[in-house]
């Protein structure tokens, strides 16, 4: 599979793209960004619709609820982040054989792309919602279990060895990782204080890509 460098890419802000009002889309815009901030436990009803210039009962009427609310931003854009993995994956799946780091490109570069193209509030509220006990992290990991069975298939077929568990261990803290540092390239950056030169996206995820190539490689069979 070619190296393909992150670059920004078309990615529609919630709801605008999909024909919906703007209402719906400045509501969506705004709790994304406040709840990356916050936290979602943080940000109230009110604060979101005071910063979008609306009110409460629009919140109800076009979600339902503040968990309606965050279900809505978490598939609006996992939607696109999806579809960009089914290309690579169907890739790897068709291809005779593949390496870590190809499996592992397939996992880095479709959040890398989101985060380059202005969606880096919505990787860092997924980040966050991963690392939470709650009902809405069930909703995060159900929304990539599909793709999840893909690429546990596919570590079968580089590790023959693994037992379902080590893949699947190895593939959620994959997850986890890739959209920590994605969703955080501020702190990113800020362990980069003894280099004057700052990383670009396409740095970022190519050293994220070597992380992630560990992870999916097996130690035992060099």
């Amino acid at each position: 599979m070619p190296r393909v460098d992150v670059v920004p890419k078309k990615v529609g802000t919630p709801a605008t793209d999909d024909g919906t009002g703007p209402t719906e889309a400045r509501i969506l815009q705004t709790a994304e960004r406040l709840f990356a901030e916050r936290g979602p436990e943080a940000v109230s009803l009110r604060a979101i619709t005071t910063e979008a210039g609306t009110n409460v009962a629009s919140i109800h009427y076009h979600f339902g609820s503040k968990e309606g609310l965050l279900a809505a931003l978490i598939q609006t854009r996992a939607a696109e982040v999806s579809a960009r993995r089914a290309v690579l994956l169907e890739l790897l799946e068709d291809a005779e054989s593949f390496t870590a780091r190809e499996l592992a490109r397939a996992f880095v570069l479709p959040v890398a792309e989101m985060a380059a193209a202005g969606g880096t509030s919505w990787v860092r509220l997924i980040a966050q919602i991963l690392g939470n006990a709650d009902p809405t992290r069930d909703l995060v990991i159900e929304g990539f279990t599909a793709q999840g069975r893909r690429f546990n298939r596919l570590a079968h077929r580089l590790h023959p060895d693994w037992t379902r568990s080590e893949s699947q261990f190895r593939l959620g803290q994959a997850m986890r990782l890739v959209f920590t540092v994605l969703g955080d390239t501020d702190t990113v950056q800020a362990f980069q204080s003894l280099d004057d030169r700052r990383l670009s996206a396409t740095q970022v995820a190519d050293y994220l890509e070597d992380l992630v190539t560990a992870m999916l490689s097996d130690p035992r069979e060099d």
